[in-house]
């Protein structure tokens, strides 16, 4: 673990600087925490001395789901609305398994196409924020780092004095600790919510979002938006990969009845889960122009991250037909006509300047 300038912290509920715990506060918070069976022999304190927050294997838990209330705070609610609570949950209870070394997550083979001849498209679309994001800088905050399941992805930070990873879950924050260990790069970790990031405003010289804010709840990815764009620096850019489903042309046309059947399951999925209260994964994917009126930046623009999902792939894509021709001709249009495929095709990536 990096050293942390607390400095650059803020109190997820109260907003007001972090310090270390005392040894009485310690005691006060462990002695709450007795019937979990859990000891803490770090934590940090909000401005007012009202909220402890764990350090756990070295990483900060400044998600309020883990706050812990002192004497002279008031109480509130850790109710969290339900789609909030199964995003929680999910992160929280996936598991992992082994890929080339690194752990990734159990679901990931339902997103990424790994069959060698699709790789080298499929690792450069892994890489393909850095050219968006400034090369090098003091901070580079990647929020919802998830596991950093992939060499390119720990490659992305290459340049910079410290990698923040920020994420909802412990357990993922546990992964990212194990696979940049395994490349020699060290991190800050922080456990938090994108929502209320506990970061002071204009710390990142670089920022990046990947594959997160679509399980926001479509009416709060604005506010986490503006929480990505108000800890960037003035003049630096934050990268959001995001996935434009049914607002994707060339995914509707190529994909055809398909398509409108995964509509459906959606919304039908959409209906079961919260009929059934079942942890199944919230997602919500808003369209270009939603962007455009939401941006907080100075100026906003869209490229492409990768345009094919993963039913194209399995659906259009086989080595012995041409599979590979096909992808090559896909990944050409998407370095000629970057914004063109960005808006079209599947995942976009939003770059906005502060």
């Amino acid at each position: 673990m990096q050293p942390i300038d607390l400095s650059i912290l803020r109190c997820p509920k109260t907003h007001q600087s972090l310090r270390y715990a005392t040894q009485e506060e310690l005691s006060l918070a462990n002695s709450k925490m007795n019937e979990q069976s859990l000891v803490f022999d770090q934590g940090l304190v909000n401005e007012a001395g009202t909220w402890f927050y764990p350090i756990y294997k070295d990483i900060h838990c400044l998600h309020s789901f883990y706050a812990i209330l002192l004497p002279g705070g008031i109480e509130d609610s850790k109710q969290m609305e339900f789609d909030r609570q199964r995003i929680f949950n999910y992160f929280n209870e996936i598991k992992y398994h082994d890929f080339e070394g690194q752990s990734i997550y159990d679901d990931a083979e339902a997103f990424v196409d790994f069959r060698p001849f699709l790789l080298p498209y499929t690792q450069h679309g892994f890489y393909n924020c850095r050219q968006y994001l400034a090369q090098k800088g003091r901070y580079y905050v990647d929020v919802a780092c998830g596991p950093v399941a992939f060499k390119e992805y720990i490659q992305l930070a290459t340049g910079f004095e410290y990698r923040v990873c920020v994420d909802i879950s412990l357990n993922a924050l546990l992964q990212a600790q194990r696979n940049l260990a395994a490349h020699g790069q060290a991190g800050i970790f922080i456990c938090a919510d994108l929502l209320s990031l506990p970061l002071r405003d204009g710390i990142a010289d670089a920022v990046l979002c990947q594959h997160a804010l679509f399980h926001v709840p479509k009416n709060l990815q604005a506010q986490g938006v503006g929480e990505l764009v108000r800890i960037a620096a003035p003049g630096k850019k934050i990268a959001i990969v995001y996935d434009w489903f049914y607002h994707s042309w060339f995914m509707n046309l190529a994909l055809g009845p398909y398509q409108l059947y995964r509509i459906a399951r959606h919304w039908a999925g959409k209906i079961y889960a919260r009929i059934f209260k079942k942890n199944k994964l919230y997602f919500y994917a808003h369209g270009p122009s939603w962007f455009l009126r939401n941006n907080p930046g100075k100026k906003l623009e869209i490229y492409s991250w990768r345009s094919i999902n993963i039913h194209f792939s399995r659906f259009w894509l086989h080595k012995k037909w041409g599979g590979e021709k096909i992808v090559n001709y896909i990944w050409k249009l998407e370095k000629k006509y970057p914004e063109r495929m960005g808006r079209l095709g599947e995942y976009p990536i939003i770059v906005i300047e502060k």
